[in-house]
């Protein structure tokens, strides 16, 4: 499908007035995508027929693209005009990274998350991997001990590899939702990877959860997994202090 395609499946009923009709019209046009009648890179009618479409002013129209454009779901591009975009996990979950940031009771919270669902994926991969499979990992442990004076580079590895685990777990609906909470942790943990020996510490994390696998026993795997995303925890948050601590105090105390 083109992206210069203009979607015209806006067919709607006068809006109802429980709530705003911005809002209304933000879930009309996420209902819309996720029916099929609208996807990734179409381009939106003009502002006057979504209002006709919508039955609403061109001011509201207005307000629910910016809505939609915060979330991640619509963005404009040179011209003016308005596409939807490309919809990845990345960037629909790109407006919580600020709230993850806020404080450690959220953060406290995405680890509970990640554990929960981590540890259940590491547990039914162990009973799916094949050979292939494993020499992927290994390869990656292999190369994660190569790349410790390289943040950046064992940043990319670390989340193919929990990507590949994810995989191996064959549960799409599972492999999305871990994705999404791997990529929320992402802020503090570039801060994280900077510290000395947190880059050795995890590639002999990925170490042990391979060998978990390669032993096919579930216990173990999920094991291993949760004391990866413990030692994942735990750095993000003493990043988290550091980075507190490293901000510039008010004059008038405090």
């Amino acid at each position: 499908m083109s992206a210069e395609r203009t979607n015209n499946n806006f067919n709607v009923t006068p809006l109802l007035r429980s709530k705003s009709a911005a809002e209304r019209v933000v879930t009309h046009v996420i209902d819309l995508i996720r029916s099929g009648n609208v996807k990734a890179g179409d381009r939106l009618s003009p502002e006057a027929e979504l209002a006709r479409a919508f039955q609403v002013s061109r001011p509201v129209i207005r307000e629910a693209l910016r809505g939609l454009a915060i979330l991640g779901v619509v963005e404009t591009r040179q011209g003016g005009r308005c596409f939807v975009t490309d919809l990845t996990v990345a960037r629909l979950m790109a407006p919580l990274q600020f709230v993850i940031s806020l404080d450690e009771a959220s953060v406290e919270s995405l680890h509970q998350a990640r554990l929960m669902i981590e540890t259940g994926v590491a547990r039914q991969a162990a009973g799916r991997t094949d050979e292939k499979a494993l020499a992927r990992l290994e390869e990656m442990v292999a190369a994660g001990f190569e790349l410790t004076d390289d943040p950046l580079g064992f940043r990319m590895l670390d989340q193919q590899f929990h990507r590949t685990i994810g995989q191996l777990g064959g549960n799409p609906f599972l492999e999305i939702v871990a994705q999404s909470l791997y990529e929320l942790g992402m802020e503090y943990r570039r801060v994280a990877t900077e510290a000395p020996g947190v880059i050795e510490r995890s590639a002999a994390e990925h170490l042990a959860i391979v060998d978990a696998l390669k032993a096919g026993d579930p216990d173990a795997a999920a094991a291993a997994m949760g004391a990866h995303l413990m030692s994942i925890h735990e750095t993000t948050v003493d990043a988290m202090r550091r980075a507190m601590a490293a901000r510039p105090r008010p004059l008038w105390g405090g």
